[in-house]
């Protein structure tokens, strides 16, 4: 930088963003280790230390970009760290885990923009990129892709395994071969394989000097190849299951699962991507990111400081106000546990049941109540009650529209109906599911600080509200079932459970606790 003497003077802005950046990491630190305990114990995000080394990588490939900081956008950077600012003390206050990852990524972007305007950005983009596909998703959509691949693995699977002659059965996520069943559980879902194959799509694509849509193509590629190849491990244990004896399927089914089976994923995506270019294109590997034109020396006019002092600023202030926020426990209201929920409602009584220690480990839930209340003569009205008094990433409700579909049970028909409440209009989701001859009608509800939600979307953001407004993140999902058959029409199935969730709202709130 030169004034209007053309003598040089320092430029304090090179000074300054490291000092920036050392206040980022300082507020960010608390929350460091959520993202570095996903890595360590959750296989869907231990590709993470990798990631990180290769955006560090790139930051040190793309360092000549450093020495050319421009005036375009500076302005812009201060409105993206604000914005990230506020969005990252929200998430801190609501608890919500990886809001608060990506928007202290946005920050640093903005940070970059502006002390060194675009060309900085430029310089930061494509290492930033890479992070958020090894950020964890919110649970709740975790979870529903899950489940999601999980019953498309069995499927696949399962057709396969048919079309070369073996007969199988299969009830949703379980494939029975008659010696040996196979459970397709979440960890079979390949979701280990889907998030870490997405970011090398992404890496593929920053190697070329291609479009931005062939970029994207290589993303859905490397998704597509993933969930193949899922398929194809679970397909190929259950061969081996079948024309081998079960320790040779064991041992097959260890070898394909972790490293082994990752590295000819990662072969096969890398592959399919280098078919999609054209000639031209596989000559540029190499000049995407990675390379950086020459640049002529320039002297830059006084650029002003302004933008600068705005985002110092905000980050002295994000300092003790994160460390603040932090400190504000967690209100959990006082409530009955679902040890003494009534054993008769609507005059029938209760048989008590649990669910398989498996089951209470996925859905982690602070108590839970399950029941099937019987009637002489009549169809038994199973009772589900699931309690989180704090939700947080991994412990929140699975809805039972992704769940359902799991067990092998096939939903014919879903809509929302209205109970009645003394007089309240209560949003219910009734769902009429079948598995061969048996039927069963469901309703079920999230409940939250005295609201009754149907929809999980407004469920969560019901959640978001009230972690900002009353630090309170506590809920529950009610669930209600009955057998329906040739003896008892859908019209009297929905009266029976229209009569009993009449007679429960008036239990719940001493277990599941209004505002």
């Amino acid at each position: 930088m030169t004034d209007t003497t053309g003598q040089q003077q320092p430029d304090w802005s090179k000074y300054l963003l490291p000092v920036s950046l050392i206040l980022v990491l300082v507020f960010y630190f608390p929350d460091a280790h959520l993202l570095w305990d996903a890595w360590m114990n959750s296989e869907e995000f231990s590709h993470g230390p990798l990631m990180l080394a290769v955006s560090l990588y790139l930051l040190w490939k793309r360092r000549e970009l450093l020495k050319r900081p421009d005036n375009k956008g500076r302005f812009i950077g201060v409105a993206i760290t604000a914005f990230s600012i506020v969005v990252y003390s929200l998430a801190i206050k609501a608890g919500i885990e990886n809001v608060r990852h990506l928007s202290t990524f946005a920050i640093i972007f903005g940070l970059f923009l502006t002390f060194g305007g675009f060309a900085y950005a430029r310089f930061v983009f494509p290492s930033l990129i890479l992070l958020p596909f090894v950020v964890p998703p919110p649970s709740f959509l975790n979870s529903n892709l899950s489940y999601g691949l999980q019953l498309f693995s069995s499927d696949v699977s399962v057709f396969w395994l048919r079309s070369i002659g073996i007969t199988v059965f299969q009830d949703g996520n379980i494939i029975d071969l008659g010696k040996m069943k196979l459970e397709v559980a979440e960890a079979c879902s390949g979701l280990r394989y889907l998030y870490p194959m997405i970011g090398l799509g992404a890496l593929s694509g920053m190697l070329f000097d291609i479009k931005l849509w062939k970029r994207i193509l290589f993303l859905i590629l490397a998704a597509a190849v993933s969930i193949f190849m899922n398929s194809v491990r679970i397909f190929l244990t259950g061969a081996f299951v079948e024309f081998t004896d079960m320790g040779v399927s064991e041992g097959f089914f260890h070898l394909f699962e972790g490293w082994v089976f990752f590295l000819i994923s990662f072969a096969l995506t890398l592959a399919v991507c280098w078919l999609t270019l054209t000639k031209k294109e596989k000559a540029t590997i190499g000049n995407g990111v990675l390379k950086i034109e020459p640049g002529s020396e320039t002297i830059y006019q006084t650029r002003s400081q302004t933008p600068v002092y705005a985002v110092i600023a905000l980050c002295v202030c994000l300092v003790p106000l994160s460390f603040a926020l932090r400190s504000i426990d967690p209100v959990i209201p006082e409530r009955d546990s679902f040890a003494s929920f009534p054993l008769l409602i609507d005059g029938m009584i209760a048989e008590e049941d649990q669910l398989p220690r498996i089951e209470q480990e996925i859905l982690q839930m602070s108590d839970y109540y399950l029941g099937h209340y019987r009637a002489e003569g009549l169809p038994p009205i199973t009772l589900f009650a699931g309690y989180y008094e704090q939700q947080s990433a991994g412990r929140t409700p699975h809805s039972p529209r992704v769940c359902i579909p799991s067990g092998g049970w096939k939903i014919t028909d879903l809509t929302t109906i209205s109970l009645n409440n003394n007089g309240i209009s209560v949003p219910v989701n009734r769902v009429m599911i079948g598995k061969g001859e048996q039927k069963l009608l469901v309703y079920y509800w999230f409940q939250q600080r005295g609201k009754y939600i149907a929809n999980e979307y407004m469920a969560k953001f019901n959640l978001l509200l009230g972690g900002l407004k009353s630090n309170r993140t506590d809920g529950a999902l009610i669930r209600l079932s009955m057998p329906v058959g040739t003896e008892m029409s859908e019209v009297v199935a929905d009266q029976r459970l229209a009569d009993f969730a009449g007679e429960l709202f008036e239990i719940l709130p001493k277990f599941i606790p209004n505002e």
